[in-house]
């Protein structure tokens, strides 16, 4: 997902900045948060998918696999509500435009 996202950001950073005129550091900065966010969720969700192997080949306790769900799914939609308040606050500032 990451591989995807990074160019599509990147791509879209090139929006915010001109030949003509200076860039809009409001837009830089905030679409760098936004990379930096999906670099943490990328990360995490990895970190995740070897817990879920584990899991799958019995190497971890259901009592172990219960605390690093619940701990991954609110560190996830923690950062995914992060990136949509920033995806917002880019949409108002003209970012993507």
């Amino acid at each position: 997902m990451i591989k995807y996202t990074i160019p599509f950001v990147i791509s879209l950073l090139s929006g915010c900045v001109s030949f003509e005129e200076e860039p809009n550091t409001e837009c830089v900065y905030i679409l760098d948060r936004i990379i930096n966010i999906q670099e943490i969720r990328d990360a995490s969700r990895k970190d995740f998918d070897i817990t879920l192997q584990y899991k799958r080949n019995g190497k971890v306790s259901d009592a172990a696999w219960h605390n690093e769900y619940h701990r991954w799914i609110s560190q996830e939609n923690k950062l995914a509500t992060s990136a949509n308040h920033l995806y917002e606050k880019a949409r108002t500032n003209s970012c993507f435009d």
